[in-house]
């Protein structure tokens, strides 16, 4: 009996409101939606090389792409394509500079840039 009670007191609000609870307090913002960059898993880091082959991940260079596009306010949009062309190259020595990580010679995209195309510093982020 307390389910339906229960149940019924959310629809009744939920119409009243025109939101459902999710969760979070009474007030409170909801999550701000955004893109979800899918295109290898987010554990997978490989290292993208300054030339051809530039990596041997399909997948990585559009994660690059899309991270940028999310999560960077320094560059983009950018066109994800998988293409690592002169717009895209930029676009990741701009990111490195903001967040101040470099690689070894040789290497655009090592472990320093990933971290920071997932968790760019405060300056350096696209507001939420």
């Amino acid at each position: 009996m307390r389910t339906r009670t229960k149940t019924a007191a959310v629809a009744a609000l939920t119409a009243l409101t025109g939101t459902a609870l999710t969760g979070t307090a009474l007030g409170a913002s909801p999550p701000r939606a955004e893109p979800y960059c899918n295109y290898i898993d987010d554990s997978a880091r490989p290292v993208i090389r300054e030339r051809p082959p530039h990596t041997q991940t399909p997948g990585a260079v559009p994660q690059v792409q899309c991270l940028i596009n999310t999560y960077s306010n320094q560059a983009g949009p950018l066109t994800v394509d998988g293409i690592l062309g002169p717009t895209t190259r930029a676009a990741i020595r701009s990111v490195q500079r903001c967040n101040q990580v470099s690689e070894p010679a040789g290497i655009l995209v090592g472990p320093s840039t990933w971290e920071v195309l997932y968790s760019p510093i405060p300056g350096c982020a696209r507001p939420l």
